[in-house]
């Protein structure tokens, strides 16, 4: 799924665009809606001026990874307005705040009420209370319907772990595929780096004492 034209729009309001290349405060050549070359193409630079469809297309590109962080994290399915509105809000706490966050769960358990009320309890500081409410709004927008709650992956299955190793901020992040797949394989490669900052041995091999760490490590 990806965010709609609808979502940019909604999301460019929020966030504001400028047209003309400008140096941020860290002194780095930025344009649009903040971007910037560590993004890709274009690479800002003086003198730089980019029209309105070019804007919202070079930021529908940016928000590409924020709309994969929506659609791993989320298991139930939901409406593009509940979509938008989740991209809105990962955009701006990271994709590692959405992933924990109450939205997730509550929405992941059918509660959808729950989940937009979750929105609100990211108004800190004081002057985001506007945009929450608004994407909020978005969220609810999208309908009330129940949705029937996915059952958790069995603690120490592949697709728990995937989703464990994501939560506690694996970079890249891992597919919820349940495929531990051979050695070298993401999977592989993001338990062994968990093995390593942990004081565990390092094999990348999900065993008891992994598990454990992992689970400690969520809060379980």
């Amino acid at each position: 799924m990806e965010i709609s034209s609808e979502g940019v729009a909604a999301l460019m309001k929020r966030e504001g665009r400028r047209l003309n290349a400008y140096q941020d405060e860290r002194g780095i050549w930025t344009i649009g809606v903040g971007h910037t070359a560590a993004a890709g193409l274009p690479h800002p630079a003086a003198g730089m001026t980019i029209a309105a469809d070019e804007c919202a297309a070079i930021f529908k590109a940016d928000l590409g990874p924020y709309g994969a962080a929506v659609s791993h994290a989320i298991r139930v399915p939901v409406s593009q307005p509940e979509f938008d509105a989740m991209v809105s809000i990962c955009f701006n706490i990271g994709v590692n705040g959405f992933a924990g966050s109450s939205i997730v769960h509550r929405l992941n358990t059918g509660d959808v009420n729950g989940a937009a009320d979750a929105f609100l309890m990211w108004e800190s500081p004081p002057d985001l209370a506007g945009r929450r409410r608004g994407e909020r709004a978005q969220f609810l927008s999208g309908g009330m319907s129940p949705r029937a709650a996915v059952p958790a992956p069995p603690v120490g299955s592949t697709r728990w772990l995937q989703a464990s190793l994501n939560r506690l901020g694996a970079n890249p992040r891992l597919a919820i595929d349940g495929d531990y797949g051979p050695e070298g394989s993401r999977t592989r490669a993001a338990v062994a780096a968990f093995q390593g900052s942990h004081g565990l041995f390092v094999d990348g091999v999900a065993g008891e004492n992994t598990i454990a760490a992992i689970s400690a490590a969520l809060g379980g």
